[in-house]
């Protein structure tokens, strides 16, 4: 690639190739995936898995950027002091998804090139940085980043490792092409692709000074939950920080120059980007299949026998194996009422009462009120890194 700064919008071209076969194969199996996914659990326990996978979500998206952060730490219900011990950020971007995902529930009308406008991009990325402090905005020689400005509007050029982004010039009409093309695809398996596409092409168009990273992830998560794909119960960032050489290595590939003439017909590698949205398809299968694997009855059963029997917190509140049945059906079901779930232990009424406080005082089990008819399960994050013990690993690769 020519030292000089990318400039035309023809180095984008073409956004939406010819996707071989097996790419196309592998964009049908994430929606029949995803669907299966959500008919396994219950809408109520489906919402509190929901609130759990924006932790997972902030948690990995943060150890991307090399930045580690307790997942218990993040929770709601934590301390304001431990959370303050912590970067900002990995709570600011807890509530930034949430924000963003309570918008599209309240207007669904939202347009699906709505979520390829500038004005959309900067916003997510305002969204993420409003909470910083300035040393957290502080950039490497000394300016400080302003949430939500593109880089033309700062008037600023980067160099990412060995990738020079496009001039900060181009910057807001190569965002305006890629909306014109990618938002008006019609179907849904061409808008699948067109997400995975458009998460190598924005990263490379590096439309911010810092904090790309985060923001096109973001942005990623918020289109598949624009196409009713983003259920609650997985996580993409997740799958890509396990796979964090890897990811940065497709997205590396992908910015490379054409390989010579049976490399497409545009300026950047067509074999590279391909390998990226296979790359991206098959991570979120991953993460699907995961999602399915921790939620089989059986193996949730295993699970919650053992946590059960040998936790510590669960053994010194006096919680019984047998509690354990009536807790698994609660998670399976989503809701059931206070008398049924006091047969489900298998005890009396007075022990099975005794059984029913102690797991609403863990939070195990959530009550609107200490005589309401109904029970929810309770999902706090110590929890259910106990119940799905590899959800938040550190360790990456």
């Amino acid at each position: 690639m020519s030292t000089e700064l990318v400039t035309g919008n023809h180095w984008l071209e073409p956004l939406m190739p010819t996707f071989p076969a097996e790419i196309l194969k592998l964009a049908e199996e994430v929606p029949f995936l995803a669907g299966k996914l959500t008919g396994m659990i219950s809408p109520e326990t489906a919402i509190r898995v929901g609130g759990l996978l924006r932790v997972t979500n902030s948690f990995y998206s943060n150890l991307i950027e090399g930045q580690f952060t307790e997942p218990v730490t993040l929770a709601p219900s934590a301390p304001k002091r431990s959370r303050k011990e912590l970067s900002e950020l990995a709570m600011t971007h807890i509530g930034a998804q949430e924000a963003f995902e309570r918008a599209l529930n309240i207007y669904p009308q939202s347009t699906w090139p709505a979520f390829f406008d500038p004005r959309f991009i900067a916003r997510v990325h305002k969204r993420l940085f409003d909470g910083a402090d300035q040393e957290q905005l502080r950039l490497s020689e000394g300016r400080l980043l302003i949430p939500g400005q593109l880089r033309d509007e700062a008037q600023q050029d980067v160099l990412v490792g060995n990738h020079a982004a496009p001039a900060s010039t181009a910057v807001t009409a190569m965002l305006a092409r890629m909306q014109q093309v990618y938002g008006r695809l019609p179907d849904a398996r061409s808008r699948l692709l067109a997400t995975m596409a458009y998460h190598h092409r924005l990263a490379w168009v590096h439309p911010f000074v810092d904090g790309n990273g985060r923001s096109v992830r973001l942005i990623t998560h918020l289109q598949l939950h624009k196409l009713g794909l983003a259920s609650p119960l997985w996580s993409l960032s997740r799958g890509l920080a396990r796979q964090q050489r890897a990811y940065y290595a497709y997205l590396a590939n992908a910015d490379k120059p054409r390989r010579g003439d049976l490399d497409g017909r545009g300026q950047l590698t067509q074999a590279g980007l391909f390998e990226f949205v296979g790359f991206m398809l098959e991570t979120c299968l991953d993460q699907m299949r995961y999602t399915e694997r921790a939620l089989n009855i059986t193996h949730l059963k295993g699970r919650l026998e053992i946590i059960f029997k040998w936790d510590p917190r669960l053994l010194k509140v006096g919680l019984k194996p047998e509690s354990a049945r009536a807790l698994q059906i609660l998670l399976t079901q989503g809701t059931v009422s206070r008398a049924d779930f006091k047969v489900f232990t298998g005890f009396s009424d007075r022990v099975a009462s005794d059984q029913l406080a102690a797991l609403v005082k863990l939070g195990l089990v959530e009550s609107h009120s200490p005589k309401a008819r109904d029970l929810y399960p309770g999902l706090p994050i110590w929890f259910a890194q106990l119940l799905f013990p590899d959800l938040h690993q550190r360790m990456i690769g």
